[in-house]
């Protein structure tokens, strides 16, 4: 028997790496199960292993299904936001709004194109996609806390579900259906890096900024005398030439207006060196959350080859019977 359990060990082991080459990855507690429903049995280990197949089978089939399930939900949200957007206004409740529902000391801090709007206090006249955010790298576990209390935390939606290298690249939230991007940034011995997660494409953006912490996040008080703190104006102008779309032609002109940066400046400014990672894998062992491989293991006693306890205590009891006798 040690011999056989040692066959079947193997085989599951094996089974488990075939998943985990193509980037699924099933939780060790899982493996634990099924390692334990499958040991000791009486049955021909030929039939076992095609049981543990068949499990395993059934488990992709399913994971494949979900995951499926999750992108076309993914591409009909984008879809309609594009159609649709929302307004400035909109946009500001929700910044608002995630302010009130902060209350511990992680800063959340502006990024994006809403941020030359907010400064001359007027409205864009265009619609916005999403809320772009922003912190340091050792508040994210206090900022995911409270979109947690707030029932509005999602694991789909958040870059540690899918890296594997355990690189915080931020998550998103929908906020009165809005997208609200988190970003993270850290402090390096050569500037800045921050860290972005695209959402909807799974990937992870990693940017390093040649700036110290005090010129990367900037104070800034507005026509109306609010005060922001927010990535630097001269950075925000360096991401939107990068992205060159109309909307960021648009958002540069009206950040000349904020502080009077000039054609001049503006070709000065350096880019950041930026890299993409495809986030291809699910990160089962941050969370059990769809999408994942989920084992269906057979309960021990609807199984053949075990004794269960009812046995046991039967045997005892004839044991018993038997001492019992021969006094």
């Amino acid at each position: 028997m040690e011999e056989k359990n040692k066959i079947i060990e193997l085989y599951i082991e094996e089974k488990i790496k075939e998943l985990e080459s193509k980037s699924m990855y099933v939780p060790n507690e899982n493996k634990e199960k099924l390692l334990m429903a499958f040991m000791n049995r009486n049955e021909d280990i030929n039939a076992i292993k095609t049981r543990i197949d068949t499990i395993f089978n059934n488990s992709v089939a399913a994971y494949k299904e979900n995951l499926e399930a999750i992108k076309v939900a993914d591409v009909t949200d984008t879809k309609n936001l594009e159609k649709i957007g929302f307004t400035y206004d909109d946009v500001v409740k929700v910044y608002e709004k995630v302010n009130k529902m902060n209350k511990t000391t992680a800063k959340l801090y502006l990024r994006g194109g809403l941020v030359p709007y907010l400064l001359l206090g007027e409205p864009s006249n265009r619609k916005h996609n999403n809320l772009d955010l922003i912190c340091n790298k050792k508040d994210t576990a206090m900022i995911r806390e409270v979109f947690r209390k707030n029932n509005l935390y999602d694991p789909k939606r958040d870059s540690l579900t899918y890296t594997i290298n355990n690189i915080d690249y931020g998550f998103q939230v929908i906020v009165d259906g809005i997208k609200v991007n988190i970003a993270v940034y850290e402090e390096k011995e050569n500037g800045i890096t921050e860290y972005i997660f695209d959402c909807h494409n799974r990937i992870g953006i990693i940017k390093n900024i040649n700036v110290k912490l005090s010129e990367y996040i900037v104070p800034y008080v507005s026509s109306d005398n609010k005060k922001y703190m927010s990535v630097s104006l001269e950075l925000i102008v360096a991401d939107k030439l990068m992205l060159n779309r109309d909307k960021d032609k648009l958002d540069i002109e009206k950040i000349k207006e904020c502080n009077g940066i000039s054609e001049d400046k503006i070709k000065k400014i350096p880019l950041p060196i930026v890299k993409k990672i495809k986030l291809v894998g699910d990160n089962l062992e941050f969370t059990s959350t769809m999408p994942r491989i989920k084992l269906e293991v057979p309960k021990k006693q609807d199984s053949k080859g075990f004794i269960n306890i009812g046995t046991i205590l039967l045997l005892l009891a004839v044991i018993a019977c038997i001492i019992l006798g021969n006094r």
